[in-house]
């Protein structure tokens, strides 16, 4: 299959009128999420904060003391049990995300859908969200986040020069790689495939069509730094001067923060829910399922 710039535009376009049609649902559903991962996280931290609260009340402070020393002298260790608190907690924010896929792919093969399908999908798929969250969390996330702490280590603790360059390179090459190899995994999961079926079928779809897969990541990539790109570019490159100057707090400034303001909310409005409609209707194309988007988006306006 050759894809052009028209086809992924097309799937953006697409996708985007979707997600404007049923930007209320896709509101709701992201608030109530919200509030599922809240509680989530409480009922997990409440025990654990209790627990920590009873054994660090009865230490002194000789008792903490060699305990701070004891983690300074180990940053191995506590950095083991930094990263396996990173999967957890990733993991959760995973679930939501596969939830709102759930709705998505409800969007994109019937056309119509509601924020209660993401509950629905929460409901009966949490376990699966979970799994798969962990893994893409493994996969994607943990692999830079070990370099990143290893040459921390060698380096004493501070990353600079030549070596910091390096890594955000690398950074970038192993997530962007992974993303695209993984970008079906969630639409393919909210179909009814398994963990370990989901992973096959992204890694075998993103190499079959890697034009179609990694052309509609670069646009999404593109997208976002067209959209913080601005303000990005406008903290560097105060950092290169060294200095801050006055102008740099007046109109350039307040342009800018309106600018990354507005879209930081067509971020959470529209830009979210297109990128997660966009994966559901490349999966439903790429292997042959059901689509009726084009039936219902060519009655709605594009912004």
């Amino acid at each position: 299959m050759s894809t052009s710039f028209n086809t992924v535009y097309d799937d953006m376009k697409t996708s985007l009128k979707l997600a404007w049609k049923s930007m209320l649902s896709y509101f709701l559903a992201n608030l109530g999420m919200i509030i599922v991962v809240s509680i989530l996280a409480g009922l997990i931290a409440i025990p654990i904060l209790g627990v920590a609260f009873v054994a660090l009340a009865s230490l002194n402070a000789a008792s903490i003391m060699a305990f701070t020393d004891w983690a300074v002298a180990n940053p191995l260790v506590v950095g083991s049990l930094g990263i396996l608190a990173l999967v957890l907690v990733v993991s959760l924010f995973m679930v939501v995300s596969g939830s709102i896929y759930g709705m998505s792919y409800d969007l994109v093969t019937t056309g119509e859908t509601k924020a209660e399908a993401a509950f629905s999908y929460l409901r009966h798929k949490f376990l699966t969200y979970a799994g798969t969250g962990a893994i893409l969390t493994i996969v994607v996330i943990v692999p830079p986040v070990i370099a990143w702490g290893l040459t921390a280590y060698a380096m004493g603790m501070t990353v600079i020069g030549l070596a910091s360059q390096l890594l955000t390179i690398f950074t970038f090459v192993w997530v962007f790689i992974t993303a695209g190899l993984t970008s079906m995994v969630f639409p393919a999961v909210s179909s009814g495939k398994g963990v370990q079926d989901a992973f096959k079928e992204s890694y075998s779809l993103a190499t079959r069509y890697f034009d179609r897969v990694f052309g509609v990541l670069v646009a999404i990539v593109l997208l976002l730094v067209i959209t913080f790109g601005p303000i990005v570019v406008w903290g560097i490159s105060l950092v290169g001067i060294g200095t801050v100057p006055v102008l740099a707090f007046g109109p350039v400034l307040a342009a800018l923060m309106i600018w990354t303001v507005v879209f930081a909310f067509l971020w959470v409005l529209l830009f979210l829910p297109m990128v997660r409609i966009t994966w559901v209707k490349v999966y439903q194309d790429l292997t042959g399922g059901q689509v009726a988007t084009q039936r219902v988006v060519d009655q709605v306006p594009i912004v």
